[in-house]
């Protein structure tokens, strides 16, 4: 009797162990999932703007790299009034004072490859920086006001056409517009424009 008391005993207690973990983990609350892509609300994302900003610096990059790289000399000129005014210009070669008019459209002579205006207007330091390509063509244009990019362009030839086929325009707030003509943007018929921001949240 006694065997048999044990044998049985042994035998619920095993039975209530292997149950207690299954009922145990039933009770523990489980996290909540995290979205999928399908349930997600659909709606403004910032893949867009992410895309065509990622895209536009590079290309701004590369714009800059090739500029500099061409950088043999400069001059550099003082304002008057303590020097609140001051340019600096940046040349392939030696500077020169000689202006070529080739197919309608003016190139410096000189070579200029960047230039570079610095002004001060009530305590605020502004600053416009312009670069051009082999051709004297405009390719990049920059401004800051206290150090901070308030906007910038850039524009997208095809040779051998002195008019630009596209322009990327990137202001601050984050927005940005591109502009294509497959002549040129000179004619308004035939533009394609896209527009790309990044939305804000929604505590601001």
């Amino acid at each position: 009797m006694l065997t048999n008391a044990k044998s049985n005993f042994l035998g619920l207690t095993v039975l209530f162990l292997s149950a207690c973990p299954q009922a145990y983990a039933q009770n523990i609350p489980t996290a909540p999932r995290t979205p999928t892509a399908a349930t997600q609300p659909v709606g403004l994302t910032l893949n867009s703007f992410a895309a065509a900003n990622d895209s536009l610096l590079h290309r701004v990059a590369r714009t800059r790299g090739q500029a500099e790289a061409r950088i043999s000399s400069f001059k550099a000129v003082q304002g008057s009034f303590g020097g609140l005014h001051r340019k600096v210009r940046s040349y392939a070669g030696v500077p020169k004072s000689v202006v070529v008019v080739n197919a309608g459209a003016v190139q410096n002579g000189s070579g200029m490859v960047k230039q570079q205006t610095i002004k001060h207007r009530y305590g605020i330091e502004l600053e416009k920086i312009v670069y051009r390509d082999v051709k004297g063509r405009k390719v990049l244009t920059e401004r800051y006001e206290g150090h901070q990019l308030t906007r910038l362009e850039l524009f997208e030839y095809n040779e051998p056409f002195s008019a630009p086929v596209g322009s990327w325009l990137l202001v601050r707030g984050d927005y940005l517009r591109y502009i294509y003509s497959p002549v040129s943007l000179v004619y308004k018929n035939g533009q394609q424009k896209s527009y790309f921001f990044r939305p804000r949240p929604g505590g601001e």
